[in-house]
């Protein structure tokens, strides 16, 4: 238990150290101690009417789970096209222990129900802010990159994300046209055979 306090306070004042004793040395237990702590902790900041804490708990579990998995994969798979080092057990670990400042959004969801949303709203930008940079900070320490490079890389999959989205707009759009294209021409048709 010591060890995960000492990781948390070290977390929150030399981040670069943290993250490369939890990259480095894979500590998959710590990371996602703090990362279920985490999750407990959003769980009781979106707490509403509804199916019960328990539920939302295991949902949000869920859900959170399968986004870190994705997103450790995805950043594995581009680190190691770019020559990357490091491991997926690391960035793993080091994705989770970089998660610790989302804790802080409670405090800011308590706000935002006393009506004080504009603190809350700095507030939520300052986490988001916090997170990403402990989110480059841990590619960089696991796979040996420098900060740039590390920031392009924790930007891919978002941008890849966008193109993705994108693309399927584009192509309902395009199916929607041509749909569209189709009903004038069948209309066409149906009022030249009325007309015979």
């Amino acid at each position: 238990m010591n060890q995960l306090l000492d990781l948390a306070f070290a977390l929150l004042t030399a981040p670069e150290r943290a993250l490369r004793q939890v990259t480095n040395e894979e500590r998959l237990k710590e990371g996602f101690i703090l990362w279920l702590f985490v999750v407990f902790l959003l769980s009781l900041s979106v707490f509403r009417q509804g199916p019960g804490p328990v539920v939302q708990f295991l949902m949000l579990f869920l859900f959170m789970g399968a986004a870190l998995l994705v997103h450790s994969a995805v950043i594995d798979y581009i680190s190691g096209l770019w020559g990357g080092m490091g491991t997926a057990r690391g960035i793993t670990a080091g994705f989770m222990a970089a998660s610790l400042p989302l804790a802080f959004s409670v405090v800011f969801s308590f706000l935002d129900n006393l009506g004080i949303s504009f603190l809350s709203g700095i507030g939520s930008f300052v986490i988001f802010i916090w997170s990403f940079y402990l989110d480059v900070k841990a590619i960089s320490e696991n796979y040996r990159f420098h900060f740039g490079k590390s920031v392009l890389i924790a930007l891919t999959p978002y941008v890849l994300a966008v193109v993705f989205l994108l693309a399927l707009m584009a192509l309902g759009v395009m199916a929607a046209v041509e749909g569209i294209a189709n009903m004038q021409d069948v209309q066409t048709i149906e009022s030249v055979i009325s007309g015979m």
